[in-house]
Order: C-alpha cells, then structure tokens, then sequence
C-alpha cells in the first residue's frame, strides 16, 4: 500500500513555490536577491491591478459615448 502525504495543502504550497523558484531561475539567487525581486514583482502586478481598477470605468464610459 502507498504511504500517503498527511500535510497536502503545505506540499501543495512547498511545491509551487518550488516550481515558481525554478521558473524564475530564483533559486541560485541569494535570500535578499529573492526578496528584492519578489518585491518588485508584487508591486509591478499590485499596481497594474489598481490601474486597470482605477482606469478601465473611464475608458468603457469613453468608449460607450
């Protein structure tokens, strides 16, 4: 019989972050790099989402009169 994994949601997470690590080639970078990065990275896609929240009323209302 298979041993199953008791913690599946923390393997679950262990798992993309590891994936997102290595598509992002993150992992040969040091803790502060990987903060740096992540850093701007959350604020580039934190303000772009404010944007299109701020913004895209605006243009339907332009687009629509």
């Amino acid at each position: 019989m298979a041993t199953e994994s008791k913690g599946g949601l923390s393997d679950y997470v262990s798992t993309k972050i590891y994936q997102y690590e290595l598509q992002t080639a993150l992992y040969m970078l040091e803790p502060w790099e990987k903060a740096l990065f992540n850093t701007l990275l959350l604020s580039i896609v934190s303000l772009s989402a404010v944007t299109l929240y701020q913004y895209t009323p605006l243009v339907f209302n332009k687009l629509m009169t």
